[in-house]
């Protein structure tokens, strides 16, 4: 028993050691954030989106108010890539406000119709979020009905998910919101879908409100 014991202490105190080494990590990181020397994700569908799709919609007159769901340590410069634009983000997780714009919303985009008048919105873009905790078809399908409603007519739908099993769990492009927008093709891709590099099969698929 006293050997148990000691065996479990021993292991209990690596689990510490290991929680310690990651909060200081995350905390570095924080500060170089705040900074705005942080760090990138460096996998092939933020490079889509922050080198072709954000440099696309900044220089657009009528794509100027954006709303981007969904925030992360990742995120944190997203509004410095948007400069020039009246960019919001909405994240249902109050502790990512951080990683957020200054115009930032703590709730679930399923709801995002009670923070934006009908048709206020140039752009809305729900990247990376289906299947990273928006797991849910209906609450998806809600979703994105709500966002068809705070886009303006002609506005632009930008949506990415993970086309594999452990992240896709629905087919999203038969949720019924999502087929009250019209496919559009992407000028700099000069495609309406694009498949990004990586196990994870990211896709980005892009549509305008009729």
């Amino acid at each position: 028993m006293v050997m148990g014991r000691r065996d479990l202490g021993e292991e209990d105190s690596q689990n510490v050691l290991k929680k310690m080494i990651k909060s200081v990590g995350r905390h570095g990181r924080d500060l170089l954030l705040l900074a705005g020397v942080g760090p990138r994700l460096r996998e092939d569908d933020r490079r889509v989106l922050e080198g072709i799709i954000f440099p696309y919609v900044v220089v657009q007159p009528d794509l100027q108010r954006v709303l981007l769901v969904g925030c992360h340590w990742y995120t944190w410069h997203y509004e410095k890539l948007l400069a020039g634009t009246d960019v919001s983000t909405i994240e249902i997780d109050p502790t990512r406000k951080r990683y957020g714009a200054k115009r930032h919303i703590v709730e679930s985009v399923e709801f995002v119709d009670r923070h934006f008048a009908p048709g206020s919105l140039d752009v809305v873009m729900l990247c990376g979020v289906i299947g990273w905790g928006l797991d849910d078809p209906e609450v998806a399908d809600r979703s994105i009905a709500a966002i068809f409603e705070v886009l303006r007519p002609g506005g632009v739908f930008v949506i990415s998910i993970s086309d594999v099993p452990a992240h896709l769990s629905f087919p999203v492009q038969k949720l019924g919101a999502l087929g009250r927008f019209t496919p559009w093709v992407f000028p700099p891709l000069k495609a309406q879908h694009h498949l990004c590099t990586g196990e994870l099969r990211d896709t980005f698929y892009f549509y305008r409100r009729p």
